[in-house]
């Protein structure tokens, strides 16, 4: 009876996840209309993010915030990288000026900037970089 019951679970799960993924197949056509070619050649990156600055932090965190960008279509996200370009400390929403970067190394130099992208993957220009040196403890 027990393997009956787990049969019939499993495959109203699967059914669930099937329709799910055909409801989001359905979706696509109407979200990428053929009749709007332009909207799929997106050329054009946004702004760069603008009067980026550390609000706090401490010994092994540091809060920033940024003024946010603007793009024909519309920002999906920020990056933000540390160390003069080179890591990529985190990923935002588009929608969210802020981030914090956690576990970080006492008494060491820290550098950050971030970059605005869109739907098409249009990057930015670079944001004003900042930099700071966390304290020991």
């Amino acid at each position: 009876m027990n393997r009956i019951a787990n049969a019939r679970r499993t495959f109203k799960t699967r059914t669930i996840a099937l329709a799910a993924s055909v409801m989001l197949v359905s979706l696509i056509p109407s979200l990428v209309s053929a009749s709007a070619p332009a909207a799929l050649v997106d050329t054009q990156a946004p702004t760069a993010p603008a009067n980026l600055k550390f609000t706090s932090g401490n010994s092994t965190s540091i809060s920033m915030k940024w003024d946010a960008s603007s793009d024909n279509v519309g920002v999906v996200a920020y990056e933000i990288y540390r160390t003069n370009y080179g890591v990529l400390a985190g990923v935002v929403s588009g929608s969210t000026l802020n981030f914090t970067d956690v576990g970080l190394t006492p008494g060491t130099p820290y550098s950050y900037s971030v970059k605005a992208v869109d739907a098409a993957g249009n990057r930015s220009a670079w944001s004003n970089p900042i930099g700071i040196t966390l304290p020991n403890s």
